[in-house]
This record gives structure tokens, C-alpha cells and sequence, in this order.
């Protein structure tokens, strides 16, 4: 089994590959409508975005679809977050109850902003793909990542999260 630095297993111990189900975390599981005001204007803060997401309440719907998930899929949340928020993150995750067996953020190298978030989402695509996961649906709140994974066959859905110009 290959595992990545920036992939976090709940259990700790690496999954077989298997029919697995991807979904964002923020707009889709986690409500960030309180932190947009970091991401307006020139200047964007993407530190204090991202910090600020252990405020976030949860999305009752999007945990819901999670939790719905049968159990021989596995769920992966799959989210352009910075690897520096891994904590916060486990933590938000464990404290609201939402099911996943895989949390794969940004790795903690490369470059935030020159990196779309379907791009990055493209490449754990892949080697989630490499590692044996057969990806049967994909959620997200960003059309253009929407867009990528049916390019790349995947049944993918919008959640519409109100956070990008369409």
C-alpha cells in the first residue's frame, strides 16, 4: 500500500485500494461563509483563511452524505487546505463527527498559489488511483475541480456553497 505524507488515515493504518467515494471538506461538509472575508480584496490571507477553519460549523447535509456512505466504499476527504492546518483539521473532523477513512491535504512543499486546487486535486486523483482506490463519486464546490474529475471519469457533483462566481 502506498501512503503519502500529506494523506492521514482516521485509524492510522493504511487502507487496502477498494471503491472509495471523494469529498471536499470546505462548502461542502464544513461551513467557511464566516472566513471569506480573508480571501477579498488584493491581498488575499490565505494563513488566516485557513486558520480560522477550526471555527467553522459543520454542513448538516454534507456531513449527512458522508455518514450515508456504505460501508465497502471508503471516504476520502479530499481538500486543498495547507498541510500546515493538519491538526486543526483531525480535530474539527473527530469533534463533528464526520466520516472519512482517508484526509489528504496540500503537501507541505510546492507552492500554494501557483497550484489551482483542480490541478492539485487531478494529482491525489491519480495517485489515489495508483495506489488501487477505484473513485466511484467525487463532491466538491468548485466547478472547475467538478469539471476535472469528469474529465477524468469520475461521477462528480456540485454542491453549490456559494463561495465562487460561476
Amino acid at each position: 500500500m502506498i501512503a503519502h505524507h500529506n494523506w492521514f488515515f482516521r485509524d492510522g493504518d493504511p487502507l487496502e485500494g477498494g471503491p472509495l467515494v471523494i469529498f471536499d471538506l470546505d462548502g461542502v461538509i464544513s461551513d467557511a461563509s464566516h472566513r471569506q472575508h480573508f480571501m477579498r480584496g488584493e491581498r488575499k490571507d490565505f494563513r488566516g483563511f485557513f486558520t480560522a477553519a477550526v471555527d467553522d460549523p459543520p454542513l448538516p447535509v454534507g456531513r449527512a452524505l458522508a455518514a450515508s456512505v456504505t460501508d465497502d466504499h471508503a471516504v476520502a476527504i479530499l481538500t486543498a487546505r495547507p498541510f500546515y492546518v493538519v491538526d486543526g483539521t483531525r480535530d474539527w473532523l473527530s469533534a463533528n463527527d464526520v466520516r472519512h477513512d482517508l484526509l489528504i491535504l496540500r503537501p507541505r512543499w510546492g507552492r500554494f498559489r501557483s497550484s489551482p486546487s483542480a490541478d492539485f486535486k487531478r494529482s491525489e486523483l491519480q495517485r489515489l488511483r495508483e495506489a488501487g482506490y477505484e473513485v466511484k463519486v467525487a463532491l466538491d464546490d468548485d466547478e472547475r475541480v467538478v469539471d476535472m474529475y469528469r474529465s477524468e471519469g469520475v461521477f462528480a457533483l456540485y454542491v453549490h456553497s456559494g463561495y465562487y462566481d460561476r
